[in-house]
């Protein structure tokens, strides 16, 4: 998904940015150029002091020689999801956006299916395999089956907070030990702003609840005012904070650092679950397509390598549109051409992000709420004014097409006012 997934150039700086020596770094980014072969991504590169001050100005004139290398960076990760959801559509499947599972059925022994409420509607699925990919959520899920079935998952809460610079951003991500606990920490462009992240915090409270902490946040503030010194950054430049829980296998000893990342398919029937019910936990997304085939084998489906597909449409310029537009539509892939035709105007000058794409998220992405737009379709959300220039505007064109009465927009309104202050909160509103 080129349009989705970007290379991202990285600078690790040496000195008192890394706790190894530089020999052991660069032996380590040997080692991923090699199982990098035969990508398309550039090879490690040493750098000099000048280079590293240069690829990233915030470092300071005293900024030590380091090393540059390349990964992948998903620009809209809530679109990666998406596109798999209506892409299994386009194959058959049934999607049911705001659905809620309140059971997983069985007897004697045997899953037999689900029931599901949409819209104050109650449905049954009938089958004789659920697989519960809920993510953080997988353990409330498996609840609903009545059974005692063992938890599978132990969260823990990642959180970032997302800095407007007073000056240009830099291209390249900074990777770097924190000075306070020597954990490892990342400072990247991302919708314009700097994103600095992350903790790792064990939180085991309800997924959609999920909040930064002040104390968190004051941490990286730490981090990234120690590292980049030359950008003079302070409280005032943090636009907002934002968490989120990683649905990782269960572990009571160790640090959360030390947790697996590894993904599994758990079949609950190896311990005395219902048989047909399995569950998937762990991993990230960059290992989605392993993950799925391996879940896909548990139920005795086996889908062959990945289907080739057609390169993204190049957009060219229209009239009277920005680059920063074109970018920006540049992440609807094969559909862009059709919304840059359409454009209409600017409707969020932070993100560039134009009224066509409040119009495609209702017709062609499954959008039912003014959050679903704002957040988790066009990314209008994660920009330093977090929807709140636009949001009305956009209500009033998802009214037109979904057919709200002003108590509705109005609702509508105010439910994603809610939602920014919960999950996107500026630095005032931090707590705990």
């Amino acid at each position: 998904r080129p349009h989705l997934v970007k290379p991202q150039p990285f600078v690790l700086p040496g000195g008192r940015f890394s706790r190894r020596p530089s020999w052991q770094m660069r032996i380590g980014l040997a080692a991923y150029d090699l199982l990098a072969t035969g990508g398309s991504l550039p090879r490690h590169q040493s750098l000099t002091s000048a280079e590293v001050q240069h690829a990233v100005p915030g470092l300071g004139q005293k900024a030590p020689g380091g090393f540059s290398f390349y990964d992948a960076r998903a620009v809209a990760p809530e679109r990666i999801a998406l596109e798999l959801a209506l892409e299994a559509r386009n194959h058959g499947a049934l999607i049911a956006n705001h659905a809620s599972v309140t059971t997983i059925g069985h007897t004697d022994g045997l899953v037999t299916g689900v029931t599901v409420v949409h819209r104050g509607e109650e449905f049954e699925f009938r089958g004789n395999h659920v697989i519960n990919a809920a993510g953080p959520w997988v353990d409330a899920v498996n609840n609903t089956t009545g059974a005692r079935l063992p938890r599978i998952l132990g969260t823990t809460r990642g959180t970032h907070i997302a800095i407007e610079l007073p000056a240009p951003l830099p291209d390249a991500a900074v990777l770097a030990t924190a000075r306070s606990d020597g954990r490892v920490f990342f400072a990247l462009p991302h919708s314009g702003l700097l994103l600095v992240g992350t903790t790792d915090v064990r939180d085991e409270g309800d997924p959609g609840f999920v909040s930064p902490t002040r104390r968190e946040a004051e941490y990286l503030l730490g981090e990234a005012q120690s590292l980049l010194p030359d950008y003079g950054i302070t409280a005032d430049m943090v636009r907002y904070a934002y968490a989120g829980l990683r649905p990782l296998l269960a572990s009571s000893r160790g640090p959360e650092s030390a947790i697996t990342r590894k993904h599994a398919v758990v079949d609950h029937s190896l311990a005395g679950g219902p048989a047909g019910l399995y569950s998937v936990a762990g991993g990230k997304l960059s290992t989605y397509q392993p993950l799925a085939r391996e879940a896909l084998r548990a139920i005795g489906i086996h889908w062959g390598s990945n289907r080739a597909t057609r390169p993204p449409a190049r957009l060219a310029a229209g009239p009277g549109l920005e680059g920063r537009v074109l970018d920006h539509i540049d992440r609807y892939g094969h559909a862009a051409p059709a919304i840059l035709g359409n454009a209409g105007r600017v409707i969020c000058e932070h993100a560039g992000a134009v009224t066509a794409e409040i119009s495609h998220a209702v017709r062609s992405e499954l959008a039912a709420s003014l959050s679903d737009v704002l957040m988790r379709r066009t990314g209008i959300a994660l920009h330093a004014c977090r929807g709140l220039c636009c949001h009305r505007e956009a209500a009033e064109i998802m009214a037109s097409l979904l057919g709200w009465d002003a108590s509705e927009t109005a609702q509508q309104i105010a439910t994603y006012e809610r939602d920014v202050a919960h999950h996107l909160p500026e630095w005032s509103d931090l707590s705990g």
